[in-house]
């Protein structure tokens, strides 16, 4: 807008074609000032803005055709029109490439953001593979010692199983005395084989107290022996069925107790 002394200019950029009429401007009760332009086409006036000076080089702008202006309504001096609109101009540029760079960095930042949301279900699809690995080996190392277990107590059955057909092909009724004491050996060698199975795989802790136990019952195991008759000879025969019954008995306990 160009204000000259009798007319007044309008234009919304410098190439345009700009609207040239007359003005009046009003001075109001109130301090403020009120300009109107006369339309050439029919001489009427009409309503352009009411505003107040803040200062000698602008003019705040209060009223409008439309209504109350915003509160940042304001018409200011500038001494070249070009000047100013080619300043106008290079501030939208600057004002856009702040904007442009303030979106770069909002997508910058949201890349970000999903790469790290990525990483973050990479590491847990991550953690969770491992855990899952973890109890499979898990379920393999149980399924082994079972296999263990089921393995000796198959053996220990078909131990027991022979010895008792043998019996029951040589004796109609009850079991002849020291028949069963002629198989200790078989059950000790078999709780020697479970021991060293036990000794390989059970925490090094838990062994020192099973071994602790285990003397003792080899101790009480040899003192009741040591107290039984030597004569007669049923006396010893029932001692030797005694050493087998005890070492079938013990080896049954740990193969049930232990190797799981």
């Amino acid at each position: 807008m160009e204000i000259g002394e009798e007319r007044v200019i309008i234009r919304s950029d410098l190439n345009d074609n700009p609207m040239s009429a007359a003005y009046i401007l009003t001075e109001t009760q109130n301090d403020r000032i009120m300009m109107e332009v006369i339309n050439p086409e029919n001489g009427s006036h009409e309503f352009m803005f009411e505003g107040y000076f803040e200062n000698k080089d602008k003019i705040t702008v209060v009223h409008t055709p439309d209504g109350a202006a915003e509160e940042t309504s304001e018409l200011i001096r500038v001494d070249n029109i070009a000047e100013e609109i080619e300043r106008k101009r290079l501030q939208e540029i600057e004002e856009e490439e702040i904007a442009k760079d303030e979106k770069n960095r909002l997508q910058i930042e949201k890349e970000k953001e999903l790469a790290e949301e990525k990483e973050r279900e990479r590491l847990i699809e991550k953690e969770k593979k491992e855990l899952a690995k973890e109890k499979e080996v898990s379920q393999e190392q149980h399924a082994n010692v079972n296999s263990v277990q089921a393995k000796y107590l198959q053996i220990a059955d078909d131990l027991e199983d022979g010895i008792m057909r043998e019996a029951k092909e040589l004796f109609a009724h009850d079991m002849q005395a020291g028949f069963y004491g002629q198989f200790y050996s078989e059950w000790d060698n078999l709780l020697n084989e479970v021991w060293g199975v036990l000794n390989e795989t059970m925490p090094k802790n838990e062994m020192e107290i099973l071994t602790s136990e285990q003397i003792e019952w080899i101790e009480l195991k040899e003192h009741n022996f040591a107290e039984m008759p030597d004569e007669p000879a049923s006396e010893r025969a029932r001692g030797s069925d005694y050493l087998a019954f005890e070492t079938k008995e013990r080896t049954y306990y740990l193969i049930e107790n232990y190797m799981n």
